[in-house]
């Protein structure tokens, strides 16, 4: 089946999918996708959230963005003006990069940015000044059994614990984020270590998700696909964080194993997700 085909077939899944899904309320959710973990979360309305989303330059095996979109970003103009939220789930690279972040931020008064002391700091190193004076800039440190909630606009954020590993990681604080947007609950997991314990810890099974977004690796055979069924059976799945020299392999396993896992390949890519009106009673 041609890519294109497939990609057609998969959108039209996840339109059905999420159609289907028991009502809560009316309303839309647009997942944008941008470089690697990237996205931003929008009712379309009055609320944008952007998560692992300050990324512009190519990392390691990671991607970038286009240089027209990058060029967007640090302008805070098109998909990125408005951001009410941006969020970082980490230190790395590939999922914070503070030249870009100092940027937008200050292209960007309305977006407060929320993230840990180590993001923070690492974005202080490069603009000491504006961090200083900023009153949007907020460091948050929640532990095991103690989240912190934050409001954007109409969205609730829940940012919660995860491990990032073992070894020289145990020392990265890593944050998922739960966000409350649209009538539904997305899912975002940053850098979070494929371990059922902490997942257990976190109490991530409670959460009720609608739209999981999960790295690529938790699909692969290993710990990760009884992770996914245990703690990350959402309805609508989208595999992230996929190196684009991967990313025909990838496409080609995940269709033979996990065809109704959505992958989105392309920077700004769309999907919008709805949850049915209610029945009149």
């Amino acid at each position: 089946m041609p890519s294109s085909v497939q990609t057609v077939v998969k959108l039209a899944m996840v339109m059905v999918l999420a159609m289907s899904l028991p009502s809560k309320a009316q309303a839309d959710v647009i997942v944008i996708r941008l470089a690697n973990g990237g996205v931003i979360l929008s009712d379309e309305k009055d609320t944008s959230i952007m998560i692992d989303g300050l990324v512009t330059e190519p990392y390691s095996i990671y991607a970038g963005l286009p240089n027209e979109v990058s060029t967007q970003l640090l302008q805070a103009a098109g998909p990125f003006s408005g951001i009410d939220l941006a969020l970082s789930s980490h230190q790395h690279h590939q999922h914070d990069q503070p030249v870009a972040a100092c940027a937008f931020l200050q292209k960007s008064p309305g977006t407060r940015f929320t993230s840990s002391a180590q993001v923070i700091d690492l974005l202080r190193e490069k603009c000491r000044q504006f961090v200083t004076g900023s009153k949007s800039v907020q460091v948050v440190d929640p532990q095991y059994g103690q989240p912190i909630t934050v409001q954007a606009g109409d969205a609730t954020v829940t940012i919660f614990l995860l491990s990032h590993g073992g070894g020289r990681n145990s020392v990265v604080k890593n944050f998922g984020h739960l966000v409350e947007i649209g009538g539904m609950r997305v899912l975002h997991l940053g850098g979070a270590d494929m371990d059922p314990t902490d997942f257990a810890r976190a109490g991530v099974d409670k959460m009720n998700v609608d739209i999981a977004l999960i790295p690529f690796l938790f699909f692969q055979p290993g710990p990760g696909p009884d992770i996914v069924g245990t703690y990350l059976n959402a309805p609508n799945q989208i595999a992230d964080q996929i190196p684009p020299g991967e990313m025909a392999e990838v496409k080609s396993y995940m269709l033979a194993e996990y065809p109704d896992v959505l992958i989105m390949d392309n920077a700004l890519q769309r999907v919008r997700f709805t949850v049915a009106a209610p029945p009149p009673q």
